[in-house]
């Protein structure tokens, strides 16, 4: 019953803040991969953390943006990858959550999603733009990072379901808040939970959109 009296304002503000620390969480780890110092592990974090939620404001023309109205995220960050970067025992539980990193990864998306959705909502913006926005907002942080370590994108490779992970746990919470006409707290969960099983299923199963023609056609060519 909590869930029915929890409001749309307080549920984005959780929500931003576990996406916030868990995409930074993310970026760290990728940094250790690529042999960052402490800079690079920062820079990463930052990136991976705030860059779709600054991309959505800037398209939503929403002002301050979210890590200028909340710097104190910046200070967290910092004191989160200070003992990452120099602690061996904080690495040693970097190492074992890498093994998860995946499941960390999925559960950013789904955060950041929702709440990319939830404030386009408040931004009075159609469900065509809506749902797109959430997709932006848990995507593109990734996508930033990947570029800054000279990597293809997730989002831009053939694999697990990612963006249409992200697409369908947005048109969930939609489905439920609206349709169904569910509190703003149970269609969150709702919309959380859809995105990350599918992405968690498309990876563990190997599920992925057909492959373009073009990679088809490569892989015949080799084998031939």
């Amino acid at each position: 019953m909590i869930w029915h009296a929890l409001s749309a304002d307080f549920v984005l503000s959780v929500l931003e803040a576990a996406a916030v620390l868990a995409s930074a969480v993310a970026g760290m780890i990728v940094a250790s991969n690529k042999g960052m110092d402490l800079i690079g592990a920062y820079s990463l974090a930052c990136v991976n953390a705030f860059g779709g939620g600054t991309i959505r404001d800037l398209l939503l023309d929403n002002r301050p943006f979210y890590w200028m109205s909340n710097w104190e995220y910046l200070v967290i960050i910092l004191a989160i990858c200070v003992p990452f970067v120099y602690s061996a025992r904080i690495f040693r539980m970097a190492s074992a959550v890498h093994k998860r990193s995946v499941n960390v990864d999925a559960i950013g998306l789904a955060l950041f999603t929702i709440t990319g959705v939830g404030i386009a909502l408040e931004k009075h913006a159609p469900l065509a733009v809506a749902l797109p926005m959430g997709v932006v907002t848990g995507t593109m942080g990734g996508v930033l990072r990947d570029v800054v370590v000279n990597e293809i994108p997730d989002l831009f490779r053939p694999g697990a379901l990612y963006a249409t992970a992200s697409l369908a746990g947005a048109a969930a919470f939609v489905t439920a808040l609206d349709y169904y006409e569910a509190s703003y707290g149970r269609a969150t969960m709702i919309g959380v939970f859809v995105t990350v099983l599918l992405r968690l299923l498309s990876v563990r199963l190997d599920v992925a959109m057909p492959a373009p023609q073009w990679l088809a056609r490569r892989d015949r060519d080799t084998d031939g």
